[in-house]
This record gives C-alpha cells, structure tokens and sequence, in this order.
C-alpha cells in the first residue's frame, strides 16, 4: 500500500509546526490518532432494530491543520466473507464499506456524505432537505484501505476546503456527524449515533461536536479540452473552455465556468416517456454541483425550484439542439448568520436565439430549531419573449425528536408578449416520530391553476389540492434462530383533487417488507385507486373519467451466492379503461473478479389496455408489448484506470389501435376514426474509458453510438426489432476530454 503526506494547492494554516504529520495509508497508527474524540457505540440501524451490530467498529475524529480527518477500525474475523469489488465513483456499491457523513455547520441543513469501500472504491454526496442524497457532486478529498486478518481499517482526510463552512475565522466549530458501516455479505448497516436515512428526520438528527478549527484558502483552475469526430458526417470539432473555483476563506467559495464544456461523458437512461409529465434527468457536470446544496429546495411530487439541466438544455430556436453556455458564475458565503448564494448563467447566442439568461438568489438562515429561507429565480428567454420569475419562502422548525414541520410559500410571475400569467402555491408537511419502530407524516398541498416554475424549475403538475398521509411501522424479530431479521409496513392515503374543483383519483399505497439475515428482502406492494378525472392526460383538452383501479407488485433481492447476486420481481395493474397489464422484470449481478463486474437486466410489460394521448380531444387505446434490456461492464485494469461499457436496448410495439373522444363528463367513446398501429425502437451504446492521472483531473475516451425511432405499423417480432435497432445511427461519434486541476 502506498504511502502519501497529506497537501493542500495554494492552502494557508497556522499552527503547523505544533502538530503532527499523518500519513493516510489506512493504518491508523500515528502518534496524533491518541488524541482523537472515539465512537464505539455502534447499533444497527437497517434495518432499524437498534441492537448489537454483528461486528463491532470504532470511529475516529480528529481536526488538524490539513483537514478533518477520519478513521475507522473494523472488527472482521477470518470465516465472515469480505467483499471487495471495485465499483465506478458514486455507482451502487456490494461490498463492505464504511460512511461517514458531516453537516459542517450543525444546522441540519446540508451535509456531506464519504463513503470508502474494503476495495477502495469511492462515493460522495450532498444531503439536503434532511435525507435527499444526490451523487452528482464529487469533492477532493483523500482515502485509503489497509487489511488485517482480524478486520480492515480506514483512514480519510477531508480538507479545510471541501465544502462551504461559516463561522470559518473562529479557533473551534461545531459539526454534526454521521457514521456507519456496512457489511456486505449480509447488508448489516451499524451506526452511530440511532439515526436512518429511511426515517424522515436524519441529518437534523447526527451528532453534534466540537473539534479544533484551521483557516485555508484555495484556488484551483480547471482547464479542459475536448476534441471529437463524428463518424455519421465525417466532421469534427474542437472545444476549449476553463472552470475556477476559489475560496478565500470558508466563508466564501467562488465558482466561475468560461466557455463551459458540458458535452456528456455520462449516458442518460433511455426512456420513452407518453405521459404528460417529462422525465426528470440527473446532473453530473462539475460547475452545476459544486455548491450547489444550498439552492436545493424541493417541493411535494418530486419538484425543484432550482433544475439545472434547463441550462444548456434544449434551444428554445431548436428543441432538437442543446444550447451552448457562454458563461456561467456561482458565489456562495456566510455572513452575520445567513448562509447565501448567487447564481447566474448566459447561453451562447444562435441565429435568431439570442440565448436565455439565468439568475438565482438564496439566502438562508437557521438558528437552534428553527431555519428560515428565501429562493429568487429569473430565467429570461428572449427568443420566446418569455421572462419567468419565481419566488419562496422556506421554513423549517424541528420542535423535538418527535415533531418537526417544515412549510413552503411560492410566487410565479410570467411575463408573456400581450399577457402576464401569476400563479401561488404552498404546501406544508409534519412528521411525527411517536418511537424508534414508528413515524407518521401528514403533507397538505395546494398548487393553483397559474403556477409555474418549469422555466428554472422541474414541476410535475400545476392545479393541485392533495392531503397525503403516511404511517409506517418496522418491527424486530427478536429471535436469533428466525431467518428473519425484521418486518415493516406502510401505508399512505392520497386525497387529490384539482384547483377547479375536480375529484382526482383517490389512492391507497401499502408496502409490505421483509429482511432476511441472509441480507434476502422480499416486498409487496398493493395498490389501490377510486375512480376519477385525469386531467392531465388529454394535454389541455379536457378532463378523462377513468374507473377504479388496482394494482400489486412482488420483488425479491437474494442474497449473495458467491459471486453471483439476482433480483426479480413481477406486478399486475389494471390500467386504461379497466384492462389489465402484467408486468415482469429481473437481473443479475455476475462479480467475475475484484476489478471485473458484469450485469444484465431487463423488464417486460404485457398490456391490454394502454391509454395515450394522440391529439386534440383524441386519445388511442392500444395493446402494448415493451421490453427493455441492459447489460453493463465495469472494469478496472490498474489503479487510476476504468472501463465502462453500456449497452440499452428498449422496443414497444402498441397495436390493435383504437381511437376515442372526449364525451360529456369527461367519459371516453369509440369513433370510427383511424388510428395506426405503431412501433418505437430506441438504442444506446456508449463505451467508456477515464484515467485519472492526478487529483481531480481525468483524461476520458468516450465512444456513442445509437438512436430512436417511431414508425407506424405493427411488429411483434422482437428480435426483428434488435436488428433494426443495431442499425440505429443518430449519433456515432467519438469524444477525446481532459480536464487539469492546477
């Protein structure tokens, strides 16, 4: 195992001559560790039974001039297997690991999540709004693995300068932290202090200390080239651009992007998306989630003030062309107890399009229980003659353990050629945690016909009065010689209705779950739906009466045969107009080696009944075939080097085409009206090679190929579909990148 000094580009401490130097190897046996704070009262919290974990741990903290760093001793006796298959950054991880996760400033707002894997794989987060992670963020920081044959230790630096810190100047701060492990071959997770990510309060919940506090300063440049052919034209095309990142202090961090690359080296989903509302998209690009916790602010149904894929997202000239970004800036600070952010970004101008222009404004503030806050956002889109302004109001009171509530007030002002359009929404959530095996959670939201926040934002739907309540219950199976290790369910009740007064759907949600101390889980999940209107489906035309409706799910994960681990699962749902669609999906995970990882997976649905918009008051009643298939490769050759191969392949053939109206009470009829039968085809193939030849920088060699098609007619054969999609040619191209930190 090599052995490295911890450094820091461009950083200023003091008192470094009275402190000692570590090395971070993974052996934990320096001097300076004797006098770091120790955590041994690890208990199991998944499932969340609170007792014994089956093999002890014990964290380290300790502060110095470098950085917080961090260590973990992990009891593992010859005869428990040790799991150690490399993984890409921030991808699902197997084996045995450890977490450590920090809300720097102890104000349950933001925290940072490091985890390190026995096969010295990494993943980092941002959790915002109490237990939301997102990977898309990847932070410097430092780590290693060391092994005996009594257990495996760890050892991580995160520096002064990893993540945004107010009150910096002061001699002590206080953090709140998180740690956890986990083993791999039965899916244990132990922690300490009592708190879960799958309970509604969690960063708000870590445990709170005070460490020694070093100033440090930092300002790295991030220059990149790119260069690509394009086998379809026989064109190429060369691309330069440069990131900043600066932070004086802790209090204030700087992010700048000129000419911005934000060419993809990362393969999005395939999805073939009929429904009304669009696919949501994750963001991996640098500039978009460096400091980006703070605009994090989420509403009910899955939405975001703040989405940033809108930027260079599709051409407001040109739907089918992402926009490109002349520049970009993000400022984040503290100052006087507030917590606040500037964002603005300006696309490049095309033709007619002279480019949107984007601006955000945070400020927050969040003292003992209670955190108050305050989101601006403009988005200027000119080619549209289209300027969105969206405003709110946040807060956030975490009255004790047991009760918490958190509420929101929203303002939306479009300004539109010849008209303005405003709209109002809020929406407020309590949840009551009555004892460690039980939580309660009562959301009521109101979202009026003028809302809209897509312009910056990711909103579902607009027109909403909805009281959701959730009750949830895990219970323990105290018996050791039980496979069973516990079971939970849950229940939630969905009461919809829209601002016009129309009756959506009722829904009854219910989840049945059992974990198995083999680290198998089973779980059930019924589904229940009253009758009536979709008022989204007809895109504007009117409302659709629909029937009541019920569905169940069943899925099983096994636990790990050696190296090999399945899941599969199966559904039934009556959809349409009272048809019924049967749905199956499955995959394996084959761990041929330590550095080599192959997977597959598909889904299948059979339906008799499928009910999508075509136009108008028209909709088109359908007999649906899908299949879906992906298989994936992960290997790592030597250290600092990765190869990733994707291969999707999705087909859909909708046939026996029936075409309805719109009637009187929004009830659907037959017209003799044609209709086509039709087929879609979609393929993607990427093939990925990164070497990361120096912190935070990477050289990437990327190859795509694949495309998407919809063609009328009926086809069955799905083989014959393969072949026309291996055909598929949208996009062939090859991208060369590297990206330097100095």
């Amino acid at each position: 195992m090599s052995r490295f000094f911890l450094t820091l580009a461009l950083c200023s401490t003091t008192a470094l001559a009275a402190e000692p130097v570590l090395m971070i190897d993974g052996v934990v046996d320096e001097p300076a560790w004797t006098r770091a704070q120790v955590f041994r009262d690890f208990v199991v919290v998944e499932p969340f039974t609170l007792g014994a974990p089956a093999h002890s741990t014990e964290a380290l903290l300790l502060s110095t001039p470098e950085g917080i760093a961090i260590a973990f001793r992990c009891a593992q006796p010859a005869g428990v297997p040790r799991i150690r298959e490399r993984t890409p950054r921030d991808a699902d991880m197997p084996g045995d690991r450890v977490n450590v996760f920090v809300d720097f400033n102890a104000d349950g707002e933001t925290a940072y999540n490091f985890t390190v894997a026995l096969s010295q794989s990494v993943q980092d987060a941002t959790i915002t709004n109490e237990n939301l992670f997102s990977t898309d963020w990847d932070g410097d920081w430092q780590h290693r693995v060391a092994e005996t044959a009594d257990g495996w230790s760890v050892e991580l630096l995160l520096p002064w300068t990893v993540a945004a810190m107010k009150g910096s100047a002061a001699p002590r701060r206080t953090v709140a932290i998180m740690f956890d492990r986990v083993l791999g071959h039965s899916r244990e997770r132990s922690g300490f202090p009592a708190a879960s990510f799958m309970r509604p309060r969690y960063v708000s919940e870590f445990h709170r200390t005070e460490i020694d506090q070093y100033q440090a300063s930092v300002l790295h440049v991030f220059p990149y080239l790119t260069g690509s052919h394009d086998f379809r034209g026989d064109a190429r095309e060369g691309k330069a651009g440069a990131d900043l990142y600066w932070k004086p202090s802790g209090d204030l961090q700087l992010t700048a992007a000129l000419n911005p690359d934000f060419g993809q080296v990362e393969a999005d989903e395939l999805v073939v998306n009929f429904d009304a509302i669009e696919t949501f998209f994750s963001d991996k690009r640098p500039f978009f989630t460096e400091n980006q916790g703070l605009f994090d602010l989420r509403t009910p149904d899955s939405g975001l003030l703040i989405y940033t894929r809108r930027i260079g997202g599709p051409r407001d000239d040109d739907p089918a062309r992402a926009a490109e970004i002349d520049a970009a800036l993000k400022l984040n600070g503290s100052f006087a107890g507030f917590d606040y952010g500037v964002f603005a970004a300006q696309e490049a101008e095309h033709a007619d399009d002279i480019g949107s222009r984007f601006l955000a404004q945070r400020l927050l503030r969040a003292r003992g229980a209670l955190s108050l806050g305050y989101l601006g956002t403009l988005a200027d889109r000119p080619f549209l003659g289209r300027e969105a302004q969206v405003h709110a109001l946040d807060a956030t009171w975490r009255a004790n353990e047991r009760w918490a509530l958190s509420t929101q007030a929203i303002t939306s002002d479009i300004a539109l050629p010849g008209r303005d359009r405003r709209g109002f929404g809020a929406w407020a959530r309590i949840d009551y945690t009555p004892d460690p095996s039980g939580r309660q959670e009562l959301e009521l939201t109101h979202f009026d016909a003028g809302l809209d926040f897509n312009d910056m934002g990711f909103q579902r739907r607009s027109s909403l009065n909805e009281l959701e309540w959730t009750i949830q219950r895990e219970r323990v199976v105290a018996d050791e010689r039980s496979p069973l290790r516990s079971r939970s369910w849950l229940l939630e009740l969905q009461v919809r209705g829209n601002d016009s007064g129309d009756r959506l759907p009722l829904v009854l949600v219910g989840n049945r779950r059992w974990t198995y101390r083999s680290g198998a889980a089973l779980s059930l999940d019924p589904i229940i739906e009253s009758s009536g209107y979709n008022d989204l489906i007809s895109r504007g035309n009117g409302l659709v009466r629909l029937p009541h409706r019920a569905a169940v799910y069943l899925e099983y994960d096994t636990r790990r045969f050696a190296s090999v681990q399945y899941e599969f699962g199966g559904g039934y749902r009556e959809e349409g107009l009272g048809g019924a669609a049967i749905e199956a999906w499955g995959g394996v995970r084959w761990f041929a080696r330590e550095n080599l990882t192959l997977a597959s997976s598909f889904g299948w649905t059979d339906s008799g009944d499928w009910l999508i918009w075509d136009s108008g008051t028209r909709l088109g009643r359908y007999q649906r075939e899908q299949l879906s298939v992906d298989l994936d490769l992960d290997w790592f050759p030597a250290p600092r080097h990765e190869f990733r191969a994707k291969l999707q392949w999705l087909a859909l053939s909708a046939f026996e085409a029936r075409a309805l109206r719109i009637g009187a009470g929004g009830h659907l009829h037959a017209v003799g009206e044609e209709l086509d039968d039709f087929v879609v085809d979609s393929f993607g193939l990427q093939l990925r090679y990164r070497w990361a030849f120096a912190p935070q920088s990477d050289l990437y060699l990327v190859y795509g190929r694949g495309g998407f098609i919809e063609s009328a007619g009926r086809e069955r054969d799905f083989a014959a579909l393969l072949d026309e999609a291996l055909e598929l040619r949208d996009a062939d191209a090859l991208l060369a990148k590297i990206r330097r930190r100095f």
